[in-house]
């Protein structure tokens, strides 16, 4: 099974005591993807995610009494139309996958929610992310496809061309407060590049010819 996201997974909760198939499920996009800054080789440890992160909710249409093991996967699709599928290591890193997580929404109710706050993406452009959902059968260990939902576009830009990542929204400060692991900002911050210092160094040298006389 893919890792959580660090919350509660939902296999034991009221709301998913339900024996899902195809069509008693959807998915619904809470959060869309963006912006991103690209992720370059030989950097990957100060990757930024694809921002803000997202979360998509998962509705049964109806009640049984069977226990789903349910996950989601994020593809990449090429294009503002996602045009091709795009799989491998050479354009995505970090955590495609997630385990449905039981969470409180900003309205106190309880909901079922993927979430993906560790994906970032290794080229510049224009791309869609297509949220695939599957359910895994707890004693054949065999996996069915449900249903899959796709992004609206978002655009990965270079260092140079990349306007600073957003203020979290409410809904990831709602999630990160029952322990899904996101990266929260308080407002919105632009990355820097190389900083002009010469002002400073002319500040300096005049203290120190002050100080000489």
């Amino acid at each position: 099974m893919p890792g959580t996201q660090g919350a509660h997974i939902c296999r034991e909760s009221s709301l998913l005591t339900a024996k899902v198939f195809s069509g008693n499920v959807s998915l619904v996009i809470r959060q869309e993807p963006k912006t991103a800054l690209v992720t370059l080789s030989k950097k990957e440890k100060n990757r930024k995610p694809i921002d803000p992160p997202p979360i998509v909710q998962m509705h049964v249409h109806d009640h049984n009494v069977e226990t789903p093991y349910l996950f989601l996967i994020a593809t990449l699709l090429s294009g503002e139309r996602g045009d091709d599928v795009l799989i491998g290591d050479q354009y995505v890193i970090g955590q495609s996958s997630s385990s449905l997580n039981r969470l409180k929404d900003v309205d106190n109710k309880d909901g079922g929610f993927f979430v993906f706050g560790d994906i970032s993406v290794r080229k510049t452009g224009w791309y869609r992310l297509r949220f695939s959902l599957f359910n895994q059968n707890k004693s054949t260990h065999d996996v069915e496809f449900l249903t899959s939902i796709d992004s609206a576009p978002f655009i990965v830009q270079s260092n140079k061309d990349f306007g600073g990542l957003s203020e979290s929204s409410h809904l990831s400060r709602t999630f990160s407060d029952q322990g899904v692991r996101l990266r929260l900002r308080k407002e919105q911050r632009k990355l820097t590049g190389n900083v002009d210092i010469s002002p400073l160094r002319a500040r300096l040298q005049t203290a120190l010819d002050t100080a000489e006389l």
